[in-house]
């Protein structure tokens, strides 16, 4: 990395006037940490990628147009790129397999779906319990950990809980919307700056 764009204020200086050697030394400075976070929310290297070219184009863009006011938030500002785009690829791929009112712990329960298939797999259920943890409503842990951790049926679900049937789409409906909030809340929590 050029010695001349070591920091990230001399980074998007560098951005800005259109300086090519600017541009590598943020992916330098920032890819493998970057890489690193979407690999983690993926679980798949080559999607990992994917959204890793994509993330430093689109800062690109903006950064070209635009410096960011506070240069030192510049690896939170390709993180949350990251994580936005991320986000939207899998809204993207639940709108086509179920509805548009379709929520994050309905992507769980997508076989199909990378994203957060990997959350229910061995290595990440520890994850996914420390967040139902967070949720105050001891029913909504007792349910999405049946459900979704012990993938417990709705019939079993139901007598566990003493629940009907109907009564069960109300509550777990209500358990999901909580539980989604708390993901969200947090999906900016891991600084890109301690993985590198």
């Amino acid at each position: 990395m050029s010695k001349l764009f070591e920091t990230p204020e001399a980074i998007i200086a560098g951005i800005s006037k259109g300086d090519q050697e600017a541009e590598t030394a943020m992916i330098e400075k920032y890819g493998r940490a970057l890489m690193y976070i979407l690999e983690k929310r993926t679980g798949d290297k080559e999607r990992a990628k994917d959204l890793q070219q994509e993330t430093f184009l689109v800062v690109l863009q903006k950064l070209r147009r635009e410096p960011l006011s506070d240069p030192t938030k510049l690896a939170a500002y390709l993180q949350n790129t990251a994580v936005n785009l991320h986000i939207g690829e899998i809204r993207k791929e639940v709108r086509r397999k179920t509805s548009p009112n379709s929520d994050y712990i309905e992507a769980i329960e997508s076989s199909n779906n990378d994203a957060y298939r990997d959350l229910v797999n061995a290595r990440s259920k520890v994850a996914v319990k420390q967040l139902l943890e967070e949720l105050q409503n001891a029913r909504d842990r007792k349910i999405l950990t049946l459900y979704y951790i012990e993938e417990k049926d709705k019939v079993s679900i139901c007598e566990i809980l003493d629940l009907s049937h109907r009564h069960f789409d109300r509550v777990i409906s209500r358990a999901r919307s909580r539980f989604r909030e708390i993901v969200e809340s947090r999906k900016d929590e891991i600084p890109l700056e301690m993985t590198t």
